[in-house]
């Protein structure tokens, strides 16, 4: 996270600068190498409690007071990131008692990563719970997907099952469409339930009715994730764009995620020792301008669930409830399929604009959208993932 903000109190500009640098990096060697279907990602991680970080820790106390209540989730993270080997080229060997900086004593016992490793013994580890793979299960979790009656919010909720998760889809219409029966009937066969809740998003007292009511009526008796997907698109110019249309937008784009994020930590914020996760869906058109479209109110209401994500994340981490969102870029849904086919311009504009050479597919958002709502991303907290394929770094 160096590489993007300054480390209050730490001298350590070489170290930003270098963390900087990487990223700008990536940026272009994604750009120049996505056409040879290689990606290029970056990862910046917080305050980390390395073997190397704790010395100093326990050293300064009140650097790490000041780290942990610096952090909306009012800590820094134990886990130790796991490390790859490979064969370094001989070099002269170092003694321990040779070494220039002592590592000091090791992260607190986890049961997770290198430290479960360390800490336990492994011949009696049960394999099934040191996998990397568990901590991506949604079992034993109840998730709502406002927006899931088809789209990318039905392909949200169907990973989220096969997750393991009891998934809730809330929705505007009195009744499910097509798509989300014959999902809900596959659900069926997995033994797995998908449920359909018809509600407002931007009606506050119908979804401050539907939250409770999931709480009770979840085969976990919880209320984990929340995804808040509902979301309009129109196209018109700014020169002519009609005021109500332009408000329109904005109450289903932005108050209406926020209510819908709000009813839910309504009811997470009272569940005792449940870690909870929200999941705002926003998009690479809150960041950039999409070129040769006229959707203004649009990009607007995505610039605006940025912020309201990174606020929420901040007043909300203390409660165990982290909110995070997500960006996709050009995604071929259904909606927008019907725009390119009718215009194969437009369709080869946006595939030759991508390092990728193509636009996503509404699957592609599914790991992204099951890891944030997993423990396997507890400690990411107010970030926004881009899912663009790029698109976002020229």
């Amino acid at each position: 996270m160096s590489g993007s903000v300054a480390n209050r109190g730490r001298q350590s500009v070489a170290y930003n600068t270098s963390k900087s640098a990487l990223l700008q990096l990536c940026r272009n060697l994604a750009a120049e190498w996505g056409p040879n279907s290689i990606r290029v990602n970056t990862i910046s991680p917080g305050y980390v409690r390395t073997s190397l970080v704790s010395e100093k820790l326990d050293s300064d106390p009140e650097m790490s007071k000041r780290w942990s209540h610096g952090n909306p989730l009012g800590r820094i993270d134990e886990v130790p990131c796991d490390v790859k080997r490979w064969n370094a080229p001989p070099r002269q060997s170092v003694g321990e008692d040779e070494m220039p900086i002592n590592p000091g004593p090791p992260p607190a016992k986890s049961k997770i990563g290198v430290n479960a490793i360390l800490n336990h013994n492994t011949e009696t580890m049960d394999r099934h719970t040191t996998s990397i793979f568990s901590e991506f299960s949604l079992e034993g979790k109840t998730a709502v997907v406002t927006g899931g009656n088809r789209g990318l919010g039905l392909e949200m909720a169907l990973a989220y099952v096969e997750a393991g998760a009891h998934v809730y889809v809330i929705d505007l219409p009195s009744e499910p469409g097509e798509e989300f029966r014959q999902v809900a009937e596959h659900c069926k066969l997995m033994d797995r339930q998908i449920e359909y809740i018809s509600a407002d998003v931007t009606n506050q007292d119908e979804m401050n009715e539907a939250m409770p009511y999931i709480l009770e009526h979840s085969n976990t008796g919880t209320l984990d994730v929340c995804v808040a997907c509902a979301g309009i698109l129109q196209t018109y110019s700014a020169l002519d764009y009609p005021i109500d249309k332009f408000r329109q937008m904005l109450e289903v784009n932005t108050t209406g995620v926020f209510i819908t994020a709000q009813a839910a930590a309504r009811v997470m914020h009272q569940q005792e020792d449940v870690k909870c996760s929200i999941i705002l869906i926003a998009s690479m058109s809150g960041t950039v301008v999409n070129r040769d479209q006229q959707w203004t109110a649009y990009n607007t209401s995505k610039a605006a669930v940025l912020q309201l994500g990174r606020n929420l994340a901040a007043e909300w981490g203390p409660m165990n409830i982290r909110v995070n969102t997500i960006s996709p870029g050009y995604i071929r849904t259904n909606m927008v399929s019907g725009l390119l086919d009718s215009n194969p311009e437009m369709f080869r504009r946006w595939s030759d604009g991508n390092p990728l050479g193509r636009i996503g597919r509404p699957e592609e958002l599914r790991g992204v959208a099951t890891w944030l709502a997993s423990n396997a991303s507890s400690f990411c907290n107010g970030a926004d993932i881009i899912v663009s394929g790029g698109h976002t770094i020229w």
